[in-house]
Order: structure tokens, then sequence, then C-alpha cells
């Protein structure tokens, strides 16, 4: 799997945690950096935590199921794809309080789809610790970004992060399966 494509999907996986960011970036009005960088961080964090557990439990079942291993990463991909587009045009309100548990559930309920990309980069026998390492610079950036957006913008810009982020796996998700059919 090429930079780009690593760098693509780890926008793709951070649309969620960006989302999240941007409606905590919303309710906090007076943060200091260091209160933003530790939230991005959980989520960069998360986000690259996730695809290392899914990258080990997929290479259990690697070599059981290299058949059919293109169609699953196809699956994977969709199903996420269009789970993030369905869920940018729903109206979710978050609560203005930042507690420790409430963004940890949240980390871990953002980085799902990591997990799940985990196992495809098992099947592809991608370069696991590259790839984590993108993904959480890449959501950690992100993340800082939708705080600072967060504060100024409000609520206007979450969907379109979502929906991009969906198109692109959907669109990555038939990429693979076109590859392998050729």
């Amino acid at each position: 799997m090429s930079l780009i494509e690593l760098v693509f999907i780890a926008i793709s996986l951070a649309m969620d945690a960006f989302t999240v960011s941007m409606m905590y970036g919303m309710t906090m009005h007076h943060a200091t950096f260091h209160k933003r960088f530790s939230i991005a961080f959980y989520f960069g964090f998360f986000q690259s935590i996730m695809p290392l557990a899914g990258f080990y439990l997929g290479r259990l079942f690697a070599e059981s199921i290299k058949t059919i291993d293109h169609y699953i990463a196809f699956l994977f991909l969709l199903i996420i794809g269009i789970h993030m587009i369905k869920d940018a045009f729903e109206d979710e309100q978050m609560e203005s309080s930042l507690h420790f548990f409430d963004l940890t559930i949240l980390a871990i309920a953002t980085s799902i789809d990591a997990f799940a990309i985990g196992i495809t980069f098992a099947f592809f026998e991608v370069a696991i610790f590259h790839a984590v390492v993108i993904i959480g610079i890449m959501t950690l950036i992100l993340c800082l970004i939708a705080l600072k957006i967060g504060q100024y913008l409000g609520n206007r810009f979450q969907n379109k992060a979502l929906l991009t982020g969906g198109i692109i796996l959907i669109f990555m998700a038939f990429k693979i399966l076109i590859e392998h059919l050729w």
C-alpha cells in the first residue's frame, strides 16, 4: 500500500474524531492549547492503537481466508463508508462537559472503524507500524484543527467531514475490489 493511500485512509479514519473534536471545540470557547492538544492526542492514540489490535487479530485468520480477503476488505470499507455517510445526515447533540470517561468512550467509538481497517491491513500485509504512526499523526493534526475550527464555525462543517470520509472509504473499497478482480 502506497504512502498516499495510507494518508487518505488515515484522513478518512480521522473524520469521526474530527467531527467529535469540532463539536468539543464549539463548547470550549476559551480552551488552552494544552487542553486542545491533550484531546487531539487522546483521539490520535486510540485511532492508532485500534488498527494495531485489528491487524494482529486479522493475522490470526489471514492464511485461512486469503482467497476471499479482498471481498472482506471491500465489505469492511464499504460498510464503514456507508455508516459514515449515514452519520453525516443525522443530527446529534453533544454535551458541553468534557469528562475523561466521556472522552474515552468517544475515542473508542470513533476508532472502531480503525479496528476494522487493521484487520484489512493484515490481509494485505501492510507495514502496520508505519500505518499506525501515519494514522495517529493525521488524527492528532486533524483533531487540533477541528478543535480550533469548532470554536469559530459552529456546527455547519461537521456533516461535510463525515460525508467526505465516508466517500473516500467507499472509493478505497471499490479500488481494492477492482484490483483483485482484474
